[in-house]
């Protein structure tokens, strides 16, 4: 059992990455290696752990702390100065950072992966234990919290933001979503109808569509304003009538992976981009392409 000492429980995570550390700073490496040992290593040890639970902030932030301590120094057992913070260093390198992880980002990014195969496996032991425990009249996606949940279930509501985000439905006969409540427009912004509503709140999708499996345009245009009834005639239906389905948006097969999810949960975090990651976002590719030495690049 977890319990209410969780930094207790996850430092085994912590010492495990600053030892890794400890060992490194007895040798003198370049950029291009500590970022290796960083990505590879140090970054990799707490990935087992966060792929199911939700670690503690202020443990990732120590984690990070070390992570930085490394990459900064530069000899042996002396602090190096913080040129800049660790938000514009987790960037991808084409918008000017290092593309190092955000410890926490990435841990949302992780257990959030274990929310989805709850939606896209249902009939899995664990989909079933926990639709029995948590959720026996909904689905995963609105579930509560419920009374005296585990940490893994809180773990994975924690993780269901980013899913919320970046997930939508792909419109079958309609039945199973609701117009004004649930993400199926394909517009990242929102996934939903900027109008106000006209018809009832419950009123699902499945009454905008005809009985040959088209939309209904003339209905549509009366009810919507332009952009979104646009949106909407431009959603695709099955020619023939299919069930709803959730996927994932930001991949052009609607599966969820961790390495977009990660960069919505840096969004959830991070709600203005650093200032490297400007328009000058192009000019960052063209440096990390050229063929120059590693340590070159990384100070351009």
């Amino acid at each position: 059992m977890i319990g209410r000492k969780k930094k207790v429980f996850f430092n085994e995570i912590k010492l495990k990455v600053q030892s890794k550390i400890s060992s490194w700073k007895q040798k003198l490496f370049s950029s291009g290696g500590k970022e290796v040992l960083i990505k590879a290593v140090a970054q990799a040890v707490p990935a087992y752990a966060m792929s199911v639970f939700k670690i503690p902030m202020g443990l990732c932030n120590e984690i990070q702390q070390s992570i930085a301590g490394f990459w900064w120094s530069k000899r042996k057992e002396k602090r190096g100065i913080f040129w800049t913070k660790w938000e514009s260093m987790s960037q991808s390198k084409t918008r000017g950072g290092m593309g190092f992880r955000d410890i926490s980002s990435f841990n949302q990014a992780l257990v959030a992966k274990q929310g989805w195969r709850l939606i896209q496996n249902p009939e899995s032991l664990a989909a079933r234990i926990m639709k029995a425990r948590y959720f026996r009249e909904g689905n995963f996606l609105n579930a509560s919290t419920g009374s005296n949940p585990s940490y893994i279930w809180r773990s994975l509501l924690w993780g269901r933001q980013v899913i919320l985000k970046g997930c939508r439905w792909r419109i079958g006969n309609g039945m199973s979503v609701l117009i004004y409540r649930d993400n199926w427009i394909q517009r990242p912004s929102t996934f939903q109808p900027f109008s106000t509503p006209k018809m009832s709140p419950e009123a699902k999708v499945a009454e905008l569509i005809d009985k040959e499996n088209r939309w209904k345009t003339e209905v549509i245009q009366q009810i919507f304003p332009k952009d979104d009834a646009e949106e909407i005639l431009s959603i695709p239906l099955p020619r023939r009538e299919m069930e709803d389905k959730v996927i994932w948006h930001y991949d052009k097969h609607g599966r969820y992976s961790v390495k977009s999810g990660y960069q919505v949960a840096l969004k959830l975090k991070f709600s203005d981009p650093p200032s490297c990651s400007d328009s000058r976002g192009n000019n960052w590719g063209v440096i990390w392409k050229l063929n120059i030495p590693e340590k070159i690049k990384i100070f351009a």
